[in-house]
């Protein structure tokens, strides 16, 4: 056989002469192998090796602790079977070709005769079988990251597919993530066969944090991405492409599909899929007359496919909430887009408005008039527990939220409370946002216990003063947390001149009430802190001299949140960076 095989390419047989080469080859014959068809199965006979010439095999075999498989990649260059037909022992793993599968078969006693005259191919098999060991501990670690959270340093291979009458957003999604990520985001060679870019795939998995693997939107190819990739986002433009994905969505039972539909009518044709396929959707996106996504969705998008979808959990405070606020203004001018939102207390309120589309400008004026002087008197016009001020805050907050549900919401919220019948914290998540805002803003000692369902509610700063795991639970990637239940505090206000001497400050007359509250607020620090500490990015504000229900200081709440927050920036822009659609699209001519 002429050595047009390459197997001067080939691990196994590094080292070896060009004339031993030839040797080799002319033991070897070649075989092929059709989709589904297995190589072997563990526990066969030994009696010969594979050396792949093109195509994709599962390799996959049982833990040492028999707890489940380990599954790898196999492609051009590898070589399957070769330790089991040195050592004679039956197959350890199971081979199965995912696709049309070329190899170049040779016998185990041929094997052991052409290792006997080159004992290199002895130490190189060594050096194969310490690799795929490496490569197998390497992939557990990248799935375990894709689930939870890892320090895996190993990427995410993510194939990326779009019905034809949506083909000519691909470009455009892969130059928005790779904005979106302060990651090395790459894309794997298209010009390679599908095969050969899955290869190359694996490669740049290890110096990138995301490789999109853009593939035909045809049920076998996405059947096979679903094997190979750790997971695979689908675009559905219409009711056609939507029939041809159903089955594949229904028989991924949950692996790793994610679909985008992309105008009514593929919504509605997905209605006809199995249930569970119902599962997989993701997003639903309204499609432009020209075909193209709008430029929130593609956003979203470049968030998904690069784990950067961004979350706030704004946790209680009081009148302290105005410095969540400033925070939204900090990322607002920065550029950067909530995806998932989730409050506790007065945390909820400005989460809630953030939720229903409300910019940072918007939001502030709503809380002042929401909780104005007048107001405020009446909320806490009793000492102690009473329905005095109920009504005010009924009315408030049915007025803040136009009587919206959590199912008119932009992006996702969650607003804490704690059940004091069930004695554990509540994630209120549907009904309407007025009542499940009554019962986050319930503070025990001030208003009544809210009755949902024979269930006891009370504003949640008792057990989660910081919604950070409902946030990340909601699936946000990143998450940015505001504790305004800091310790640190300042002696006076940055730029707030003393009081004269002659005039000092008259000190407010503390009731029993204020004693219970801040007594509250002392036994919740470090429950706030250790909360807020869930997130990536986490934000503190220091206040100066002030108190819970001192909503008159909204300015400096306001500039206490807005400082603290530009000073972590940093800290989030090395996780994500704002998608700059614009510079995007530029980008994306040019491919």
């Amino acid at each position: 056989m002429a050595r047009d095989t390459n197997l001067a390419g080939i691990r196994l047989f590094e080292g070896l002469s060009d004339a031993e080469l030839d040797t080799v080859a002319g033991h070897m014959r070649p075989r092929q192998f059709a989709p589904g068809e297995q190589l072997c199965a563990a526990g066969d006979p030994s009696d010969r090796i594979w050396l792949i010439t093109g195509g994709l095999v599962i390799w996959s075999a049982g833990t040492t602790a028999g707890g489940g498989e380990i599954e790898l990649r196999m492609r051009k260059g590898d070589v399957i079977g070769a330790q089991d037909a040195i050592t004679g022992t039956e197959r350890t793993a199971t081979v199965s070709a995912s696709t049309i599968t070329d190899t170049l078969e040779l016998d185990a006693a041929d094997l052991l005769t052409l290792a006997g005259r080159f004992p290199r191919i002895l130490i190189n098999v060594i050096h194969t079988q310490r690799e795929r060991l490496f490569r197998a501990s390497a992939r557990s670690a990248a799935l375990f990251s894709a689930s939870v959270r890892s320090s895996s340093n190993r990427g995410e291979e993510i194939g990326l597919i779009a019905g034809p009458s949506l083909k000519g957003v691909i470009p455009g999604l892969i130059a928005a993530a790779r904005m979106a990520s302060a990651q090395p985001v790459t894309v794997a060679d298209r010009s390679l066969s599908f095969a050969g870019a899955l290869t190359a795939s694996d490669e740049l998995a290890t110096e990138n944090a995301t490789v999109l693997i853009p593939s035909e939107f045809d049920p076998d190819t996405v059947a096979v991405l679903l094997d190979e990739a750790d997971r695979v986002v689908a675009l559905v433009g219409n009711a056609e492409e939507a029939n041809r994905l159903g089955n594949v969505a229904a028989a991924s039972k949950g692996r790793r599909l994610e679909i985008i539909l992309v105008s009514d009518e593929a919504r509605q044709a997905s209605q006809m899929w199995h249930p569970s396929a119902l599962r997989l959707v993701v997003r639903e996106c309204a499609r432009q007359p020209d075909f193209a996504l709008a430029d929130a969705d593609v956003a979203w998008i470049a968030r998904h496919l690069t784990r950067t979808k961004l979350g706030l959990a704004l946790g209680a405070g009081g009148a302290k909430g105005y410095a969540h606020v400033g925070v939204l203004h900090a990322l607002e001018a920065a550029g950067y887009t909530v995806d998932y939102v989730g409050g506790s207390s007065i945390g909820g309120f400005v989460a809630s408005q953030l939720a229903l589309g409300h910019g940072a400008g918007e939001i502030d004026a709503r809380f002042r008039e929401a909780f104005s002087a007048e107001n405020t008197a009446q909320l806490f016009k009793s000492p102690l527990v009473g329905s005095a001020g109920l009504e005010t805050l009924t009315g408030l907050l049915k007025e803040a939220t136009k009587g919206a549900f959590f199912s008119h919401t932009q992006v996702p919220l969650v607003i804490m409370a704690v059940d004091l019948t069930a004695r554990a914290p509540v994630a209120q998540r549907r009904g309407p946002i007025w009542e499940a805002l009554l019962a986050a803003l319930s503070v025990a000692g001030v208003f009544p216990t809210q009755e949902r369902d024979g269930h006891r509610l009370i504003d949640a700063i008792a057990l989660v003063p910081v919604p950070t795991a409902a946030v990340i639970e909601d699936g946000a990637d990143i998450v940015v947390s505001v504790n305004l239940l800091g310790t640190e505090t300042l002696e006076r206000w940055p730029g707030v001149p003393d009081e004269p001497e002659a005039e000092p400050a008259k000190p407010r007359r503390r009731g029993p009430l204020d004693t219970i509250l801040e007594a509250m607020d002392l036994s919740q620090l470090d429950t706030s802190a250790r909360h807020a500490a869930l997130g990536d990015v986490v934000i503190t504000p220091r206040f100066g001299p002030a108190e819970w229900r001192d909503f008159h200081l909204a300015d400096r709440f306001l500039q206490a949140g807005r400082i603290a927050a530009n000073e972590q920036l940093p800290a989030l822009k090395a996780l994500s960076r704002p998608v700059d659609l614009v510079a995007a699209r530029r980008e994306a001519s040019l491919v």
